[in-house]
C-alpha cells in the first residue's frame, strides 16, 4: 500500500480527476473489462462529497474504470456524445488520451481507498476537467430533437456522414448546436422540410486564427452534405431538412443569451443505438 492512513478524514487528498495507481486498482480488484492492461480508473465524485468524512452518509467514492487509448476520437472529445468520452490528460508530463464510458461507472468504499494516495503521474487541466464535469451531467440532463426530425437525419444517413466529417478535427469543436426551426413545435406531417440552422463553436485555442480557419472547413463540408442529401436542384427545393445556416463562432464570441437558443447535438446515434458496437462498452 502507499502508506497512508486507513482512515478517512476531510483532509483526504483524493479529488474529482484523481486517478488510481496501479497498486490501488490491483488491490480493490479493479480492471478494464476489454483491455487489462489499460486501465485506468477515474474518481468522478464532486470535491464536497469527497471531503464529507461521515461515513454513515457518504460511504463511498464514485469510479470510473476506464482506460488509455493511443489516440482519441474527434467525436467523443468535449462531451459531444453522452456515453463515451475521450479527455486530454498529461501523464508524466507528456499528452495523453482516457477514455471513459458512462455505464463503467462504480463504487469503492472509502475507507478502503483511504490507504492510497492519488497518482501523481497523471493531472488534468482545468479545461479536461471542466469538459469531465460537463460529461458527467450530460446524460441526465440533454434535450430530445422531434423524432421525425431525427428519422429524417437517420433514414438519409446524415447523422453518420455528419460524425465522420466531424470526427477528424472534433478535438477542436467544443459543441455542435442545432436550431431546429427556431424552436417552435411546429407539425411536418405534410413532409415539409425541418428548418435548421447549426452552430460549430469552438476554443479559440493558442492560434485562434488557425482553429477558425480549420472550423470553417468544416461549415463548408457540412453545407455540402446537406444540399446533396436535401437540396433537389431541378425545382430549386429543400426536401426532408432544409439548412438555412451552417456558421462556425469562437467560444469567445458566443454570447450567452445566444447559447441559451440553441440546443447542443451530442451525435447520439453513436451512443444509443443497439444494433452497433459501442466503443469502450464493458462486457
Amino acid at each position: 500500500m502507499d502508506g497512508m492512513a486507513t482512515i478517512w478524514t476531510r483532509d483526504t487528498p483524493w479529488r474529482q480527476g484523481h486517478v488510481l495507481t496501479a497498486e490501488a486498482t490491483q488491490a480493490l480488484g479493479l480492471s478494464h473489462p476489454e483491455t487489462p492492461d489499460s486501465t485506468c480508473v477515474v474518481v468522478i465524485s464532486h470535491d464536497c462529497d469527497l471531503a464529507n468524512h461521515d461515513l454513515q452518509v457518504e460511504p463511498h467514492v464514485e469510479i470510473i474504470i476506464g482506460r488509455h487509448l493511443p489516440e482519441g476520437n474527434g467525436n467523443y472529445f468535449w462531451a459531444k456524445a453522452p456515453r463515451t468520452l475521450h479527455v486530454d490528460v498529461l501523464r508524466d508530463d507528456a499528452p495523453a488520451i482516457v477514455e471513459l464510458v458512462a455505464t463503467a461507472k462504480g463504487v469503492v468504499l472509502k475507507e478502503a481507498l483511504a490507504a492510497f494516495a492519488p497518482d501523481t503521474a497523471f493531472s488534468f487541466s482545468g479545461k479536461s476537467l471542466s469538459a469531465l464535469r460537463s460529461w458527467l451531467g450530460v446524460r441526465y440532463n440533454r434535450t430530445a430533437f422531434p423524432d421525425p426530425f431525427v428519422d429524417r437525419l437517420t433514414q438519409s444517413k446524415v447523422d453518420k456522414r455528419l460524425a465522420k466529417i466531424i470526427e477528424p478535427i472534433g478535438n477542436l469543436l467544443s459543441a455542435v448546436y442545432f436550431d431546429v426551426d427556431g424552436g417552435k413545435e411546429i407539425d411536418h406531417s405534410d413532409g415539409s422540410p425541418f428548418e435548421l440552422k447549426i452552430v460549430l463553436a469552438y476554443p479559440p485555442g493558442d492560434d485562434p486564427e488557425q482553429a477558425a480557419d480549420e472550423v470553417e472547413k468544416l461549415e463548408i463540408q457540412i453545407a455540402d452534405l446537406f444540399e446533396k442529401k436535401y437540396f433537389d436542384q431541378a425545382t430549386g427545393k429543400w426536401n426532408g431538412v432544409a439548412l438555412k445556416q451552417c456558421m462556425s463562432i469562437s467560444e469567445d464570441d458566443l454570447r450567452v443569451s445566444r447559447a441559451r437558443l440553441l440546443t447542443q447535438w451530442r451525435l447520439e446515434y453513436m451512443t444509443l443505438k443497439a444494433d452497433e458496437e459501442q466503443p469502450g462498452a464493458p462486457g
